[in-house]
């Protein structure tokens, strides 16, 4: 029997006004640290009251089991969809060849493993969707998945929070204006698959390894299993997770939405795919310049998380490698969300060498950019020629082998004593 200690008991999935499903949770004393003591729960647009119980319980699984896993405890439900079972072990495998350093030992028990006859499955032809944030990864997907006519997700309660209404708001109404103007439908999902957590701990004792939580572990099969009921209702068959990783690096660079867990998720009535992995993000960025080109419209691409507000600062890191990008292919960033000024390239030109030394991915996302701007130099504005041909002549390669003595030594000590040091001195 499980040390009690470590046990987490699901007592219930509950439906509640046809279109949320609330759920009852016990934690055993050694584990109920790591989460906040806030309920999960899920909210959807549409009824999810048909679902049968084994698909109910699949959206807290999918966000609790990572968490079991790597603090040894043993999680305990009661009817659970038998393909979603297989794939949550597939998963664990998974996760524990990203990250070696982590022993992933608890382990999950169901009372009754349930499948869905596809005869009982929802009567309708199988439809796709998409997650949609309204990025760069998501509008690739978006451009190369349009003839399909998925289902747009997005999720309220992952990357924007609960405390970002103002955001959301924006978010959810030019979502869904985007996608009426493409003819697509959109779904809008709100969830506490943050907040039920206490990331904070969980990350002083994992995140040496997975660089956060969120990013290294949970967004990937969170987001995915909040989409299982709804999926039922709306009889989606194939599910699309936008991939993020350039194809050189994704095996290589351990992420929560990685090839080797998102492609093996499924439940009865549904795979999910990572769409566009074989695609590096410039490639991406091309598809999205095409659209603009072809059709003279203009796109907020929201790739921006440091802005307080809604839309891209246009200083940090990542909206500047996007600006950069689209400039490599001809495109004026400010048709794409951005409104760059006369500022923008010089403030770039002396920040990129600040945030290249020792990340091996900002290497390769710049090296990418830097080579269609070669590729592309008859389509270039004028603006960005000069930043151009500066980016042409430094040494993006030289910035994978500087990193600092001191990361060096810290990768050397043992868990138990890094612990031990960051308890007694931070």
């Amino acid at each position: 029997m499980a040390d009690e200690a470590y046990r987490i008991v699901v007592r219930q999935a509950k439906v509640v006004n046809g279109n949320a499903v609330h759920y009852e949770v016990e934690y055993g004393s050694k584990v109920r640290p790591y989460f906040s003591g806030e309920p999960f729960f899920v909210e959807y647009d549409r009824d999810v009251g048909s679902v049968p119980e084994g698909l109910l319980v699949v959206p807290l699984l999918a966000n609790l089991c990572p968490v079991a896993w790597v603090i040894g405890a043993d999680v305990f439900v009661g009817k659970l969809d038998r393909a979603f079972h297989d794939s949550l072990e597939t998963a664990k495998a998974a996760f524990a060849s990203l990250y070696p350093r982590i022993k992933f030992r608890g382990s999950l028990t169901a009372r009754e493993l349930t499948e869905v006859p596809e005869a009982e499955l929802p009567a309708r032809p199988e439809r796709t969707a998409a997650f949609f944030s309204g990025g760069v990864d998501s509008l690739g997907t978006f451009l190369r998945r349009r003839g399909e006519n998925p289902y747009f997700i997005t999720i309220w309660g992952g990357d924007i929070g609960f405390s970002q209404p103002d955001i959301w708001h924006e978010v959810k109404r030019y979502n869904e204006a985007f996608g009426r103007a493409n003819g697509i439908e959109s779904l809008f999902v709100k969830s506490s698959l943050r907040t039920f957590l206490n990331e904070e701990l969980i990350a002083f004792n994992f995140g040496r390894f997975t660089h956060g939580w969120w990013p290294g572990v949970q967004h990937g099969i969170g987001m995915v299993g909040l989409c299982a009921p709804l999926a039922y209702s709306l009889g989606i068959g194939r599910l699309y997770v936008p991939s993020a990783l350039p194809p050189k690096l994704a095996k290589a660079i351990p992420d929560g939405s990685n090839t080797l867990i998102n492609n093996r998720l499924r439940w009865s009535g549904t795979k999910v795919q990572l769409e566009g992995e074989e695609l590096t993000r410039q490639d991406k960025v091309a598809l999205i310049a095409d659209y603009v080109h072809a059709t003279g419209q203009k796109l907020n691409v929201r790739v921006c998380w440091s802005n307080k507000s809604y839309g891209n600062c246009c200083r940090c890191e990542k909206c500047l490698r996007t600006i950069a990008a689209l400039s490599a292919e001809g495109v004026d960033p400010r048709q794409a969300g951005f409104p760059v000024n006369e500022d923008t390239f010089r403030h770039l030109k002396e920040q990129l060498p600040k945030w290249l030394p020792g990340n091996e991915l900002r290497v390769e996302y710049w090296d990418e950019i830097r080579n269609r701007s070669v590729a592309n130099r008859e389509r270039l504005r004028e603006e960005a020629r000069e930043f151009f041909d500066w980016l042409g002549r430094l040494d993006l390669q030289s910035y994978k082998k500087k990193r600092g003595w001191f990361h060096a030594l810290v990768d050397l000590i043992p868990h138990p004593v890094f612990l031990f040091l960051k308890r007694t001195f931070i």
